[in-house]
């Protein structure tokens, strides 16, 4: 049975990471499955040369490129016609797709349901945000990438819990481990420099505001590294004078990502919803303590490996930071115990969860 993942997600986002990794590890268990990604000319670049492109319409913007797409439907124009036995959509902006393999098996990856709770100022987005979460229940099947998101699937859209199957995301243990050896220096840092590290897309959830805020109430050798878009947080960073004190990256490749963890002391993302959080478990595989929001699916996460605060709680955030530098006992444990958890986002783990769910297609 022939399988194909569709995506429509730009390259180093968490969906695209999500199902491109499922890809990779289906692929290695030796099923025959193909990628399909929905891509503009400048967004090549960094692209595996092992999945199937389909270009889109290029509309010379950077910030409305994919939503004009999606808005006249070009996406799903050009990822209409594949032949494949059992197609994957990555997100509910492929929903629209469903009724154009009605007679193959169609599995959904849902992650979350960040629209129906947090709304934008457009109502037109609003109400199709809303229409893609209910028009993407009409699969056979849907993956998850946590309980937390399962349960919310089943609470607010009546999905038959029977049809809904929990799959962690799987880590790259090549890219994402622990080691001594690390480019501090190439990027500037000093020997008495504490490095915090957020990657994100700057969007209201990710909370980059509280990073902020958290940087500028530690002393002056607490550095961070923003990896990411960065949006309306840009003008946070220049009201607080904090631009020498924090380095930005944002189009750059895995190996790259892997490099500037291992160069990280502590990983702070003080979101306030997530699906699942896949920079948390990266930055748990890298051997990095993590200190996370207790919003939504992190606490699930990170299980009992790292510090759970209130992502709004700056004062508190600012007080656990500094524990860490300083106490040196609590940080070698929080290492060890991130790195045990982290064996939980494997590949032969993911592998396991989603053989279930392909067992009852076949059957």
């Amino acid at each position: 049975m022939k399988i194909s993942i569709i995506n429509d997600y730009p390259p180093n986002v968490g969906v695209t990471s999500y199902s491109y990794n499922l890809y990779l590890n289906l692929r290695r268990h030796s099923l025959p499955i193909e990628f399909y990604q929905f891509l503009f000319d400048y967004q090549i670049k960094n692209i595996s040369k092992d999945i199937n492109i389909i270009k889109g319409v290029n509309f010379k913007s950077y910030k409305f490129n994919l939503l004009l797409n999606r808005l006249l439907h070009f996406n799903i124009r050009a990822l209409k016609n594949i032949e494949s036995d059992i197609i994957i959509f990555s997100c509910c902006t492929l929903a629209p797709l469903i009724k154009h393999y009605k007679n193959k098996k169609t599995i959904m990856m849902s992650h979350d349901l960040y629209g129906l709770f947090y709304k934008g100022r457009s109502r037109f987005l609003n109400w199709m945000t809303k229409r893609l979460y209910l028009l993407q229940t009409e699969v056979d099947f849907m993956i998850t990438p946590s309980e937390y998101t399962k349960n919310d699937l089943i609470k607010y859209l009546n999905v038959d819990k029977n049809k809904i199957y929990v799959v962690y995301p799987a880590i790259d243990e090549k890219i994402f481990y622990p080691s001594k050896e690390n480019i501090r220096k190439k990027l500037g840092f000093k020997d008495n420099d504490v490095v915090l590290l957020n990657v994100a897309f700057d969007t209201p959830n990710k909370n980059i505001k509280t990073v902020l805020e958290v940087l500028n109430k530690l002393p002056e050798n607490f550095k961070l590294i923003r990896v990411g878009k960065n949006l309306s947080s840009l003008k946070i960073v220049k009201k607080l004078n904090l631009e020498h004190r924090i380095k930005f990256f944002e189009d750059i490749d895995s190996k790259y990502l892997g490099d500037i963890y291992r160069s990280s002391d502590i990983f702070i993302y003080p979101s306030y919803y997530e699906g699942f959080g896949i920079p948390v478990a990266e930055a748990m595989a890298s051997g990095i303590p993590v200190i996370v929001s207790n919003k939504t699916t992190l606490p699930e996460v990170v299980g009992d490996a790292g510090i759970i605060i209130d992502p709004f709680d700056v004062d508190k955030i600012v007080n656990e930071v500094l524990e860490l530098s300083e106490n040196k006992e609590k940080y070698n444990l929080l290492k060890e115990k991130v790195l045990k958890q982290s064996k939980r986002y494997s590949f032969e783990n993911q592998y396991e969860s989603f053989m279930k769910m392909f067992k009852n297609i076949i059957d």
